[in-house]
């Protein structure tokens, strides 16, 4: 299955090709002055081009659905329903944080994929990965770095590797709380849309796409509630 995957919930915005979990393209810029809504779609020209594929080739339209920024969160599902609209596209719209864990299936041990939703606070959750499949311990959540190392406490995780654009901030709520941290090599510690195409596979497996008109938007509002 060839899937064209993207991710604009954050400060990069990435792109991906694949064929079930091969990946045949890429694109990622995180740049002061770049815009999501003028970079998305050359991007995604360009990846079509470099692998000498179409739009008509797809089979599936992944899309990182949130939570994050709520203009990223819009323009990325809108970008999918408009590319599928009159193609028949089936899209499967993942969790943001997912998709970041996603990327790490080649270690083993818990995860907190943090994304900054400012003024200290976290859109989070927490996975487990063991080889090379992912279990989440929670649900994704809106609410504050120390509430994110009280819950992997809670879960009894000693040790966490964070990742997302929030993870410097999670790390230092998990070692306040006494739970080891470290982190990924830099090309990982980002949103990467290979990770959306995964769970956008997993997803269209389990019979979990929809159509263009059912791709719905991620939102968490309520910190701390």
């Amino acid at each position: 299955m060839k899937i064209l995957a993207f991710d604009t919930t954050a400060k990069a915005v990435t792109a991906a090709i694949c064929e079930d979990e091969k990946l045949l393209s890429s694109y990622f810029a995180e740049l002061p002055g770049v815009h999501t809504t003028e970079t998305l779609l050359p991007a995604i020209e360009l990846m079509l081009k470099n692998a000498a594929l179409t739009l008509d080739d797809m089979e599936l339209i992944a899309v990182s659905a949130g939570p994050g920024s709520f203009t990223g969160v819009r323009i990325g599902v809108a970008t999918a329903k408009g590319l599928a609209f009159g193609r028949d596209l089936p899209c499967a719209g993942v969790s943001s944080l997912k998709a970041l864990a996603s990327n790490l299936l080649d270690r083993n041990g818990c995860v907190c994929a943090a994304m900054d939703a400012r003024r200290n606070q976290l859109y989070y959750a927490l996975f487990r990965i063991e080889d090379g499949a992912l279990f989440r311990l929670c649900n994704d959540t809106a609410d504050s770095a120390d509430a994110a190392a009280d819950a992997a406490k809670a879960l009894g995780v000693t040790e966490v590797l964070c990742v997302g654009d929030g993870a410097e901030i999670a790390a230092r709520a998990m070692e306040n709380a006494g739970i080891k941290t470290s982190y990924p090599t830099a090309t990982l510690l980002r949103q990467n849309a290979y990770g959306t195409a995964i769970c956008g596979l997993e997803a269209f497996r389990e019979g979990k796409a929809v159509s263009e008109g059912e791709l719905l938007p991620i939102y968490l509002r309520d910190f701390g509630n």
